[in-house]
């Protein structure tokens, strides 16, 4: 039983799996006056240099990933968003689910321009961003357009150009990755500041986040990865997750993960998504909503006393850009930073 495929299965087992209401939306006054440039000035040293994160006022990014979909990884992401813009973060959140993408159908958005049209050149970035229900930013992606699935060097620098600049208009960038292990989604996890693992108590969600994250560590060996185990039962349920993926990744990775939290099973936050509300507005006193709300304050950087701490190499896209040009000999984004 020495083998890490026996120590997956061993993981496994014991695993168990109206109408809409009128919401009040936290809007920040920035968001409510319409504001588009969304950073102060950037600050001197008292040398008068400026530091590269004043400079340029970099975002932070958090990647909201998972090994298989079904695990509520967009649900997670949208009310992620809603809960960071209610902190007073300026909050922008990437559909990067390049072509099953779906984070406006949560938020009752029809988008009339997304990713699709910003990659093909008939748009910029700033015209295809809407404000969503909360006062987060989205960028939608294109749901069932295969070809975002798997971009070319020309495309795939187009867009990193254009999406570069989102480091500068808001304080955390969240970005919904596609599930699996494609080039595109281990681009953005490894290049993020923190990656947010979501998985179930499913045997098949244990065993794929396990498998993220074996590729991730591959990827990026000082990645910040952290486990969400959504719609558990109990706390307890959640952290026999936890300690099962982390006892297998200590084994086989040679290194642990962070518990981010979980997030209770809720029938109001079926209701929600039938009614295409997140459900952090649509039922804001339920134990889901505030699972939600501490985990948005971890992601804050809530009591931490280094919450700007960031990977080396510039700014996220950049290191995206970066990333993909390792594995796909595709050309880098030129930024700033």
């Amino acid at each position: 039983m020495s083998d890490q495929a026996t120590q997956l299965r061993k993981l496994v087992q014991g695993s168990a799996a109206a109408r809409r209401p009128t919401v009040s939306a936290y809007v920040p006054p920035s968001v409510r006056s319409g504001e588009v440039s969304y950073r102060p000035a950037p600050s001197r040293h008292r040398n008068g240099r400026r530091s590269v994160m004043q400079r340029v006022g970099l975002a932070r990014a958090v990647a909201v990933t998972s090994g298989k979909g079904g695990v509520g990884k967009t649900n997670l992401a949208v009310n992620l968003a809603v809960c960071l813009a209610a902190l007073g973060k300026k909050v922008c959140l990437l559909d990067a689910d390049l072509g099953l993408a779906n984070a406006d159908v949560l938020c009752n958005l029809s988008p009339k321009l997304t990713l699709e049209h910003v990659v093909s050149g008939r748009c910029r970035l700033a015209e295809a961003m809407l404000l969503a229900p909360g006062g987060f930013r989205l960028i939608p992606g294109a749901s069932g357009v295969a070809r975002l699935a798997d971009l070319d060097s020309e495309h795939r620098l187009r867009l990193l150009t254009q999406l570069a600049a989102l480091e500068r208009l808001a304080d955390v960038v969240v970005i919904d990755t596609s599930a699996g292990l494609s080039a595109n989604v281990l681009a953005f996890a490894a290049a993020a500041h923190r990656v947010l693992v979501t998985t179930t108590p499913e045997p098949t969600a244990i065993t794929d986040s396990y498998g993220m994250i074996k590729a991730l560590v591959g990827q990026a060996p000082k990645a910040r990865i952290e486990l969400v185990v959504n719609m558990v039962s109990h706390e307890q349920e959640a952290s026999s997750v936890f300690h099962r993926i982390d006892r297998v990744s200590r084994t086989f990775l040679k290194r642990s993960i962070d518990y981010a939290g979980a997030i209770p099973m809720d029938d109001q936050v079926r209701e929600a998504v039938r009614q295409r509300v997140p459900f952090v507005l649509y039922a804001p006193d339920t134990p889901a909503t505030e699972a939600m709300r501490r985990l948005a304050r971890r992601v804050a950087g809530v009591g931490d006393p280094n919450p700007l701490d960031s990977p080396p190499g510039g700014g996220f896209f950049a290191r995206v850009a970066s990333w993909l040009a390792r594995t796909h000999d595709s050309p880098t984004v030129r930024t700033n930073a």
